[in-house]
């Protein structure tokens, strides 16, 4: 489940959204091209320009969708259980056992102290076979663990190599952990470039999400 916040013309609207319904935003989202911005807590923000005619009057406004998974899933992402979460998603036949409260799928078990914390902080979804898949928001969240942005503190003053008067740098440089650099002039610009590439990686994603059969 997730809190939603709906900002529109009149203000805000606040709610819940299933699974469901957040993967229904992001289908249309995709469908109409909206910046998406995938967060670490396993939610996202999809945001647009909306346009109303009054007359022969055009008025242009920001509107956007905002998804907050009910449990976080940023610090819940440890090594181990990203482990975890990766062998779930490496077989289509991932089960929960309920006798024994483990997860299997092929060759692997996840033991049931394991099992107990994927399930209880919302990182599986159980379907009532039994099979189990990553939810959502830890979809999201593995995702953006692998692309933390930062933009670097401006280069400030320095004595050029070659000798001469101090000069200043406001040059800056965005960076994400997938590998993605870009030298900007200043910070506003690379902060701007770091935007870009959020909403550009995380629309591919958001496509590959929306594509995926169900399967839980």
């Amino acid at each position: 489940m997730f809190y939603e916040t709906v900002t529109h013309l009149g203000g805000t609207t606040e709610g819940n959204a299933t699974e469901a319904h957040a993967l229904w935003l992001l289908r249309r989202a995709v469908r109409r091209t909206f910046d998406i911005d995938l967060t670490a807590d396993g939610g996202m923000l999809i945001s647009w320009t909306a346009h109303r005619q009054v007359g022969e009057q055009v008025t242009s406004y920001p509107r956007s969708i905002q998804l907050r998974p009910h449990l976080p899933v940023a610090k819940a992402l440890t090594e181990a259980t990203c482990y975890d979460l990766l062998l779930i998603d490496s077989v289509r036949d991932a089960k929960y056992d309920p006798e024994r409260r483990v997860m299997t799928g092929g060759v692997w078990r996840i033991p049931q102290a394991a099992t107990a914390r994927l399930r209880a902080r919302g990182l599986v979804v159980v379907d009532d076979r039994n099979r189990v898949q990553q939810s959502l928001a830890a979809r999201i969240g593995l995702f953006a663990m692998d692309h933390r942005t930062r933009t670097t503190e401006p280069d400030g003053y320095h004595y050029p190599a070659g000798g001469g008067a101090r000069r200043y740098s406001a040059a800056s440089v965005a960076l994400c952990e997938c590998g993605f650099a870009r030298h900007a002039g200043d910070r506003d610009e690379a902060r701007r470039h770091v935007t870009g590439h959020r909403h550009e990686v995380g629309g591919d994603f958001a496509r590959l999400l929306v594509a995926e059969p169900a399967t839980a």
